[in-house]
């Protein structure tokens, strides 16, 4: 049992890993669009932040 809960947990810890590149590569994109402090580059940050608190807890846990 605690070899299939450390699998589930590797999952999704390389989801979590892939959410934020993803969503870092589309701020970077938004950012260079729009600029810096655009309300779009602003709100995909934002996102990016709660991935990456969520990706704290997860070690925490």
């Amino acid at each position: 049992m605690l070899l299939s809960t450390h699998s589930k947990d590797k999952s999704m810890y390389q989801i979590l890993i892939e959410e934020i590149e993803q969503t870092r590569t589309l701020m970077i994109q938004t950012a260079v669009r729009e600029g810096m402090t655009s309300p779009n580059t602003l709100q995909v940050s934002q996102s990016l932040d709660a991935l990456l608190n969520k990706l704290q807890i997860f070690f925490y846990q």
